[in-house]
């Protein structure tokens, strides 16, 4: 991350700048440990400051590499390849991707978009889509929607940042990333306390059926 960070410093004012955003952003929607999300913010935190990229040409490169990169991912999907394995062997993938299948069945486009702003969540929803066999074409006018939500999000928040501290842009992409985290968390908070209640109503159910179709009691008894 560090590495990745320092590379895009260097490459502040230099059209390559862009190429880095593309990829890394790429990279991060089929491997979730890539700082995407980071870089955009802290490029867009930068773009305010007079002497930095364009904020318009962040924003593309940004939207390139998550449409391009949540394609990848779903395409790996519908092979079944290697990063499905993966993320079913670890304890949080595999119960991200169950959620991500059972979701897709029921919610479909909207669960893609909303997917994409929780960590994690997005590879796996991305993934799960190709190995159900999700529609290729409405997957990828779902995928441009959030794409595009996803770096306007990303992008603001990295200009807010760079904004309110005009003078120290290090200290605006530190609020920046702060923010990003605060809307992935509670975005996540909100989808596991819901899981939570789904699955409380799913349990008490069989108990209810039971108690309903058990004959009352006769006075006598």
């Amino acid at each position: 991350m560090d590495a990745v960070l320092d590379l895009a410093q260097t490459l502040l004012t230099s059209p390559w700048l862009y190429a880095l955003v593309l990829g890394v952003t790429m990279l991060d929607a089929v491997i979730p440990l890539v700082p995407g999300e980071t870089l955009v913010i802290t490029a867009a935190a930068y773009a305010v400051t007079g002497s930095g990229p364009e904020a318009s040409w962040v924003l593309l490169s940004a939207w390139a590499g998550a449409l391009g990169g949540d394609v990848v991912a779903h395409h790996l999907g519908r092979g079944a390849g290697p990063l499905t394995a993966w993320f079913r062997r670890r304890r949080w993938g595999g119960a991200l991707f169950e959620w991500a299948q059972r979701e897709l069945t029921t919610r479909g486009g909207m669960l893609l978009i909303s997917a994409r702003f929780i960590p994690g969540g997005r590879t796996a929803t991305t993934v799960a889509s190709g190995a159900i066999g999700y529609p290729r074409a409405r997957f990828v006018g779902f995928a441009a929607i959030a794409g595009l939500l996803w770096a306007l999000y990303s992008v603001g928040i990295g200009m807010l940042g760079g904004l309110a501290f005009h003078e120290q842009p290090l200290m605006g992409v530190a609020l920046g990333i702060g923010l990003a985290l605060a809307v992935g968390g509670s975005i996540e908070g909100v989808r596991a306390l819901r899981a939570r209640r789904r699955r409380d109503r799913t349990l008490s159910r069989p108990v209810s059926a039971v108690r309903a179709a058990s004959p009352a009691p006769s006075r006598g008894a």
